[in-house]
């Protein structure tokens, strides 16, 4: 084979290799379809409550400064059962994160004793997919919710059993 044939492979080799990883280092992260955040269908709208100060459910993502969670969205009509949905979350530096662990039901059984879960001061990137978690907000986050946008939450209270 002649060298100048052998370089002009060697060249387009290179090329292809330097567009292939720049095509696959400049995508941007995408968000997993168990995390994505979408609106309420309208259907679900007219049936979920309209004064919603907080949520409670399980942690599916965790982000810099915010998670995911598979929310019970509680309804108008209490004896309907709740319906799931993924709300995004954002803490912000006036956001009180713990984890409240209670003595497991085993413990207390048959106790007359107050039940006090030990509390621990947390950050948000010490939360754990899968942690449940109550959310609070000092405003009304049906807003968010119906948008399918992030609400500041004021405290999130993760919950554990020993």
């Amino acid at each position: 084979m002649k060298p100048g044939i052998l370089i002009a492979i060697i060249a387009v080799l290179v090329v292809a290799v330097v567009v292939i990883i720049i095509i696959g280092t400049s995508k941007e992260p995408t968000t997993t379809p168990g995390t994505e955040i979408k609106p309420l269908e309208e259907t679900q709208l007219a049936e979920i409550t309209e004064d919603i100060k907080g949520i409670s459910g399980k942690v599916i993502a965790i982000g810099k400064d915010t998670i995911t969670v598979e929310a019970l969205i509680m309804m108008k009509d209490t004896t309907q059962a709740p319906i799931k949905h993924n709300v995004k979350i954002t803490a912000d530096a006036s956001t009180s994160i713990t984890r409240l662990t209670f003595p497991s039901p085993e413990k207390i059984m048959g106790s007359t004793d107050p039940i006090i879960p030990k509390e621990e001061t947390l950050k948000l990137n010490e939360l754990r997919i899968g942690d449940t978690v109550d959310v609070r907000a000092d405003n009304n986050i049906y807003d968010s919710i119906k948008a399918g946008t992030p609400f500041v939450a004021s405290t999130i209270n993760a919950i554990a059993y020993e």
